[in-house]
């Protein structure tokens, strides 16, 4: 059964019952508990249901089941330690009085937990890692022009081609809806535009990702995969996924 397809089966498990658990959902599709968590994780982050202990349920009412993007503090606190891991290596990687770009993101968010001691200059289309770096940091924080998604915390502008073209950045940090072998994915091509942009101006781009966007195809391709200079990324990866991404010279960190 393919990935729309279990899909399916589980929302309608949900239709039906309001909750189900795991290993009903093992049942209904011959999947492995591995290959559904993941779906759970991608269907919660699509504002479709709500993990809980032992499975899934139905989102409360009047709750978004339409397939856009759940708020940023809602997607914040799923896998938040693995994200956390991950944005710590990042942070990692930074040189004092670097520029650096994040791209606005649940993961990406975390990075501005671990540069507080950095005298670096910041630029994000994040009003949220914006307003966090202001308010715990030395950081010089710098914001494009644009209108405030109050869901997303993100800013950006459809009337403006390039909006950090003032500046260049030794590393864009951004998440990611999908990595296949050969292309990075996102949905949104208002993001899209505004993530060109960003990487236009820096040396390098790192992916921040978890596990469950490896194998993983969302609805608009950002670019081929080669472009990532590196991908940080969980243990828990696919691994011949993660052996196919260095055969093509992309430093893989797992953490």
């Amino acid at each position: 059964m393919i990935e729309k397809e279990r899909h399916e089966t589980i929302l309608r498990l949900l239709d039906l019952h309001a909750y189900t658990n795991i290993h009903d959902v093992v049942e209904a599709t011959g999947a492995s508990e591995a290959t559904i968590r993941r779906d759970f994780v991608k269907l919660e982050e699509s504002g479709k249901l709500l993990r809980v202990r032992g499975g899934v349920e139905r989102v409360a009412d009047g709750e978004e089941r339409n397939g856009s993007e759940p708020p940023l503090d809602r997607r914040m606190s799923i896998n938040r330690e693995k994200k956390r891991r991950i944005a710590k290596a990042a942070a990692a990687l930074i040189k004092p009085n670097d520029t650096i770009i994040i791209d606005g993101g649940s993961t990406t968010y975390h990075i501005a937990e671990y540069i507080s001691l950095h005298s670096i200059r910041v630029v994000t289309n994040s009003f949220a890692i914006a307003e966090h770096l202001v308010n715990h940091s030395d950081c010089e924080v710098v914001l494009p022009e644009g209108t405030v998604n109050p869901k997303s915390k993100l800013i950006l502008n459809n009337l403006m081609a390039d909006p950090f073209s003032n500046y260049h950045a030794a590393i864009v940090f951004m998440g990611i809806k999908g990595i296949t072998d050969s292309v990075l994915t996102n949905e949104d091509p208002l993001l899209i535009q505004s993530e060109r942009a960003m990487t236009g101006h820096a040396e390098k781009l790192i992916i921040l990702a978890d596990e469950s966007k490896f194998n993983t195809v969302a609805g608009l391709t950002l670019y081929p995969v080669e472009k990532a200079y590196a991908i940080i990324t969980t243990t828990e990866a696919d691994p011949s996924m993660v052996s196919r991404l260095r055969e093509k010279g992309i430093e893989i960190i797992q953490v």
